[in-house]
């Protein structure tokens, strides 16, 4: 007679042949009223490439960057925070797998990892946690490369879980909503 692992392996076959879709873009959080937007725009000044793949652009490749200044939306006041990060080459197209670390001047911190373009497209990133005032955020980062990739545009779309809220020193309860909309007109 059959065995079990013998059924079991004809029920996973049979499933693996159920057409069905799904792309990361799905798993991206939904933006909503409850989001806060900003703006920071980076200027790479230390960046570091490892060739580790084939000689020249190719998979495998590894790139390094950081820590780089963030500056406010108009690209010219230094916000204290710095970005950290490295990208993983996928093919020679420059495509890359990317995973990064926003250090805001109040020690608060956003974890963003996701899929960035070669072809200098903009691309949608998730934000995957954070630190700080942003422990427990999701959202989403468009990361949009100038021609000349001297500068990297960055519009944060953060979301902060239902009912989270912090003490001041004073002990009065107050949101983190308020409390990072003060931290950003401060540091600009």
């Amino acid at each position: 007679m059959f065995s079990f692992r013998w059924y079991a392996g004809l029920l996973l076959g049979l499933a693996m042949l159920i057409p069905g879709e799904a792309s990361a873009q799905e798993a991206t959080p939904v933006i909503g009223e409850d989001s806060t937007v900003f703006i920071l725009v980076e200027r790479p000044e230390h960046v570091t490439i490892l060739d580790l793949g084939a000689p020249g652009k190719s998979a495998g490749d590894v790139t390094v960057w950081g820590p780089d200044p963030l500056y406010d939306e108009a690209n010219e006041v230094d916000t204290g925070a710095l970005t950290h990060g490295s990208c993983t080459s996928l093919n020679t197209a420059g495509d890359n797998h990317c995973l990064e670390t926003v250090l805001f001047a109040d020690g608060s911190t956003l974890e963003i990892q996701g899929i960035q373009r070669g072809s200098g497209e903009p691309s949608l990133t998730t934000i995957v946690g954070g630190s700080g005032m942003y422990r427990g955020a999701t959202g989403t980062v468009l990361v949009d490369p100038s021609a000349d990739y001297r500068t990297w545009a960055k519009t944060f779309e953060v979301v902060l879980p239902a009912n989270t809220s912090f003490k001041e020193s004073s002990g009065s309860s107050v949101s983190r909503a308020a409390q990072r909309l003060e931290v950003m007109k401060r540091t600009r």
